[in-house]
């Protein structure tokens, strides 16, 4: 797992010069960790109100004790999140601060040292409304329908919500699980989300959904949903709509799926569900193993191809989609237009690796999306036209070899973009210097 290790150091000097041991670290904390997650959650459909409890096991996998951990929790930036019960580490409770808008700070009683084990206890209740913009696929409530995407707190490193890009890094679990119940009888097919263990068989109230090898874990639920079922490639693909016939989505997201897997490496996990949330308008999201489709985007093909690319790019490559959002978008947007057969449409000259804030924007409102020089023309078209160039230069043998033994190398953790462009210049026969200072602003 590629963790982020922040330490804080005393070093001081005697009279004499000499330099005295160092104090021992203020305050440490690490993603270096393994982790696991149990969600049980009770859930009214009619109000958007989840009552829930979070059980996050977690074991130090780095080399000095942890005295503190950032959860994320972007729901309260809407003002969706309640804490109504303290949070608890091995039974004992410990002090919580929120240190941004949606970083939930939880300081140990003790340091964790290192190849020891915590569980701690997370009660929170969402009470979700329609969020629109960038968030509307998220966590949001429209016409019935509640889409649960980043909506529990999850280990990360301290930041804030932000209406542009993907604001949240997210590391992998061993597994994510969740036992939902709802208030009131529901059809079997009313809970989109992947891994199903457990469902009525017709009509009821218990739901249990299981990752592996996840960063995040989401779901969607409409009492009103169809299911459409393929299997492609020995992958069960699940298709839950309302607006439309799942035929069409479906037969986009097999063809996408199994071309993907011949040119990035085989997709990981047994199933992929796209579900339809409640809204026209708005962004499209992925999660790993599961997509959410606006109902105006849900027979899109772009956007199917490009959420299904995500499925590489980002849920198995992970990155800091802040700081380098490029890594998963330009990725994204390249790939869906490659199975396409169309070439990128931006208009931009803004370095391809500007991060999310060269756009200013507030917690859950704002930002440049849309103009020559925002955030789509930078990072997701201008990005294609720089991997567009690089392949020109390689050679699509090269280039895409190169981009499987990368995922392959580094899956379910965090890439760099300086790992990522070693990696293609070790592959080419020509030097890629001069394209990477083309378009990047860092190289």
């Amino acid at each position: 797992m590629g963790g982020l290790l922040q330490l804080a150091f005393a070093l001081t000097m005697s009279a004499d010069g000499l330099v005295l041991p160092a104090a021992p670290p203020a305050a440490v904390t690490t993603t270096e960790v393994q982790q696991r997650y149990e969600i049980s959650a009770t859930l009214d459909v009619g109000t958007g109100r989840v009552e829930a409890v979070e059980m996050l096991t977690l074991e130090n996998a780095a080399g000095l004790p942890i005295s503190y951990l950032n959860l994320s929790v972007l729901p309260r930036a809407f003002g969706y999140v309640t804490l109504d019960e303290g949070v608890m580490a091995d039974g004992t409770p410990v002090e919580a601060e929120w240190t941004t808008t949606t970083n939930l700070r939880l300081r140990l009683n003790e340091p964790l040292p290192p190849g020891t084990t915590t569980a701690i206890r997370v009660p929170f209740t969402l009470t979700v409304g329609s969020s629109g913009g960038a968030f509307t696929a998220r966590t949001s409530r429209d016409r019935g329908v509640l889409s649960l995407g980043e909506w529990f707190p999850v280990l990360s490193v301290e930041h804030d919500s932000y209406a542009v890009g993907d604001a949240q890094v997210s590391y992998r679990a061993d597994e994510i699980r969740v036992n939902l119940t709802t208030t009131e009888a529901l059809p079997r097919n009313a809970v989109a989300c992947p891994g199903l263990v457990d469902a009525p068989a017709e009509r009821g109230t218990r739901w249990m959904c299981a990752i592996r090898d996840a960063r995040d874990f989401s779901l969607v639920v409409n009492p009103r949903f169809r299911l459409t079922t393929r299997t492609v490639d020995g992958i069960e693909l699940r298709v839950f709509t309302e607006s439309v016939s799942g035929e069409t989505t479906i037969a986009k997201a097999a063809d996408a799926l199994a071309r993907l897997n011949d040119l990035y490496g085989r997709y990981p996990w047994a199933d992929l569900v796209l579900a339809e949330v409640g809204a026209d308008d708005g962004f499209s999201m992925e999660y790993p193993a599961a997509i959410h489709l606006t109902r105006t985007k849900v027979t899109d093909t772009y956007v199917i191809y490009h959420e299904v690319a995500h499925q590489w790019f980002y849920a198995q490559l992970g990155a800091n989609q802040m700081t380098e959002p490029w890594l998963d978008e330009a990725f994204a947007d390249f790939t869906a237009r490659y199975l396409m057969g169309i070439g990128e449409n931006g208009c931009s000259q803004r370095p391809v690796d500007s991060s999310i804030f060269a756009w200013p924007a507030g917690p859950t409102r704002g930002g440049d999306w849309q103009s020559c020089d925002g955030y789509f023309h930078t990072v997701f078209y201008r990005g294609t036209e720089f991997l567009n160039a690089l392949r020109g230069a390689m050679g699509d043998k090269a280039f895409f070899a190169a981009l499987r033994e990368h995922i392959d190398a580094n899956r379910f953790g965090i890439t760099t973009a300086r790992a990522l462009l070693d990696r293609l210049q070790a592959a080419s026969a020509r030097d890629l210097t001069p394209i990477y200072e083309r378009y990047l602003a860092a190289y």
